[in-house]
């Protein structure tokens, strides 16, 4: 088993879809370290994968793209306000 990430945990989807959802966020968290991208406030990229599910998206890879697509300049500045 494991660990659901707990911007997650009341998602009513099937143990695969809830792997992908945790790949999402973890794939989406490294792209941005990796990337060199200031931080972002983890649950303004948490609410960019939920917003990618919501449209029936299910590969991880996929709703990375579209959690990390979805920032705008203003959530790079919220994280330190």
């Amino acid at each position: 088993m494991f660990n659901v990430n707990p911007h997650f945990q009341n998602l009513s989807l099937d143990p695969t879809e809830m792997i992908a959802v945790n790949e999402a966020y973890d794939l989406a968290c490294r792209t941005l370290q990796n990337i060199g991208q200031l931080e972002v406030d983890r649950e303004i990229i948490a609410r960019g994968v939920l917003r990618a599910v919501k449209t029936g998206e299910r590969n991880a890879n996929k709703l990375c793209a579209r959690a990390i697509n979805g920032l705008t300049a203003f959530d790079y500045r919220q994280h330190g306000a």
